[in-house]
């Protein structure tokens, strides 16, 4: 199986320095749009620029071309852009996963059959596999909370969970 990863998410994940770590779990792949929009933060200085560049050239993370017409097709459900082309490379590789922050992919995720995971799970999830230790789920959970992307009621539960995970 694979995962695909949109912009959002794969620059959550690289700022969080865990990008390396996801990228273990299974074969991770990305449109070309994606790459294009994450390089689009190289001249702004964006720390997950060089992060996702080095796993790229390493092949740790897999650029692939999308479908336009699954693109084209997404866009009737007003998914544009990064989004789109994560959805189709998900669809056309038979992905496992789609990893998207994205409320709106998120909200049609049973309409288009997609199994999508955003960053705050994921962050438990390899916590729960060990892939982190608890510290560093903590820390990815306060840069989370830094970053403002998610709301204080995601950030508590987040915290929550990795201190009854602990105590199992």
């Amino acid at each position: 199986m694979s995962i695909v990863f949109d912009t959002v998410a794969l620059i959550h994940l690289a700022k969080l320095t865990i990008l390396e770590k996801v990228c273990t779990i299974d074969a991770a792949l990305i449109p070309e749009l994606v790459r294009k929009e994450v390089l689009e933060g190289k001249n702004k200085g964006y720390p997950d620029v060089p992060i996702t560049f080095d796993l790229i050239e390493k092949k740790k993370i897999i650029v692939k071309k999308a479908e336009p017409l699954k693109v084209k097709k997404l866009m009737q459900f007003n998914i544009q852009g990064g989004e789109a082309e994560a959805i189709a490379l998900y669809q056309q590789e038979k992905a496992g996963w789609l990893v998207t922050d994205d409320d709106n992919v998120r909200k049609k995720a049973a309409i288009l059959d997609i199994h999508v995971i955003g960053t705050p799970a994921l962050i438990i999830q390899m916590y729960k596999k060990k892939l982190i230790t608890k510290e560093k789920a903590i820390q990815s959970i306060r840069e989370l909370q830094k970053i403002g992307w998610f709301s204080q009621a995601v950030i508590d539960q987040l915290h929550a969970e990795v201190e009854t995970w602990e105590k199992q």
